[in-house]
This record gives C-alpha cells, structure tokens and sequence, in this order.
C-alpha cells in the first residue's frame, strides 16, 4: 500500500506524507472521530503547500488568496479514495484536514513532515509553515514507527512580532460580534481585513521557501479585496473563498474599516 500511496502522491505533487499507527495519534474531537473514522487503525498525514511568493500589496492572509483550501482537500480525498478503493475494495477510507479529530500538527511531526512552532504552526524545511495538513484515515493496518517530535529554534521572535498578544489578529478578523476599538485599530495598522500572517512572516525557518508546485493554489487569486470586488462576487463565487463561510456582511464590514 505504501507503494501505491507514493505513486498516487507524487502524481499530485505531494512530496511529503508519511504514515502513522491511531494509536500513536492523539484524537482531541473524540465526537467527530466516532462519527466519521471509527474503523481507523492508520493514518498517512499529507503537507500541501500554498506559498506562491509575497504580495506586498495584500491586504488578506496568503492562505485566502486561491479558491478555499477545504475544496482542494475534498477533491484530493476524493481522487485519492477512489484509487485506492480500486484495490482495496473492502477497506475504509476517509480524508480530513483543518477539521480533523486528531492533532494534526503532532501527528505530522511523528510522521517526520517538520518541525513545531512556537506560533503552533508546523514547519517543512522546504516550504515552511505555508502548508496545509490533511489525513487520510483508513482500516488498514499500517507498521510504522513514529518519530521524535522535533520543534522550532525557540528563537522568540514570532511572539515578539505578534501585534496581539492575547488573542490572535486572524481570529479577530473572524469575529462575527461587533469589534472594540483597539481590535479596529490593529486591523488598520496592519491593513488586513481577513487574516495575518505576520508571525509566518518573521519566522526565520520562512526564509527562502520554495513555491508550491500545485496549480490549484496558482490560479483564481485575490490578492486584494476592496468593496467593488466584494460587490462583483455572487453569494456561491464568495462560498468557494476560505473567506467566505464568514459570509459577505463580515468581510464588507473589514474592508470599510480600513478605509475609514
């Protein structure tokens, strides 16, 4: 099986993935694990990266700028499990990432994919922590021993750049509740009306990553989000953004605050 993994993988321009036993997995939804993989006795964790260069000009987070993330891993999943399927018929499998019931960060170290960060980002030595993590559970068996889980330089400087100590500029780009003044002006002093990446940025494990391989993450970008864009898009073109499930009151809401 791992054999064919390789192959299917590497036709998706996936390089790195690894394999690792449940049990070596710590499940932090126990809930959506019995929901969706009960029968699950392996993982193979898989990394795909995002990083298309800099855009100095952006005004949302590097990981938004493509079409949602969610939808490359449900048709990855999709073509993945149907080829495996093919040869084996009567083992289960599911692909998860970003809501998974497992620590996906822990479970890519053990797999030997990166490092920990400090920002609680995982770190690839060739495309940094511009990546995403997602799994496949299956029924199979797999033997694997998990690595040592190694972590970051410990270097300090991803907490001395964060601009919000306490909670994170992303998360309250997301709020859906009104925002406070202080939140409205680090929005403004660090123009972002959805996301940050300024810990990412600072890393120094960051520096000189290569860009992504996959097409996906190339194409249909916004790099910058203003109103008349936000106006042009209907409500499914705006459902297929990583922005989008927070629906277009919120974000028409970000925009205005940066430019009042």
């Amino acid at each position: 099986m791992k054999n064919l993994i390789e192959k299917l993988l590497k036709k998706e321009k996936i390089e790195y993935f690894g394999f690792l036993s449940l049990k070596d997995c710590r499940i932090i939804n126990q809930g959506l694990f019995e929901r969706k993989t009960p029968f699950a006795k392996s993982i193979i964790s898989m990394l795909i990266p995002y990083y298309v260069g800099e855009c100095p000009n952006s005004n949302i987070s590097l990981y938004a700028m493509s079409k949602d993330y969610h939808i490359y891993i449900d048709e990855l999943g999709k073509r993945l499990i149907a080829e495996l399927q093919k040869v084996f018929p009567d083992e289960s499998f599911v692909c998860m990432g970003d809501h998974s019931p497992i620590a996906e960060v822990e479970a890519a170290c053990k797999c030997g994919l990166g490092v920990a960060g400090d920002n609680n980002c995982l770190i690839n030595d060739k495309y940094g922590s511009y990546v995403f993590i997602a799994e496949i559970f299956t029924s199979i068996e797999l033997e694997c021993k998990p690595n040592e889980i190694k972590e970051c330089l410990h270097c300090g400087i991803c907490t001395q750049k964060c601009v919000s100590k306490d909670r994170c500029l992303s998360d309250i780009t997301q709020q859906k509740s009104e925002l406070d003044i202080d939140h409205i002006k680090l929005m403004r002093e660090n123009n972002t009306a959805w996301g940050c990446d300024i810990c990412q940025k600072a890393c120094p494990l960051n520096k000189d990553i290569e860009i992504t391989p996959i097409d996906f993450f190339k194409k249909d970008r916004i790099e910058r989000l203003d109103l008349e864009i936000l106006d042009k898009m209907s409500d499914q073109e705006l459902s297929k953004r990583a922005f989008g499930w927070r629906k277009r009151k919120i974000i028409e809401r970000n925009i205005k605050i940066l430019k009042e």
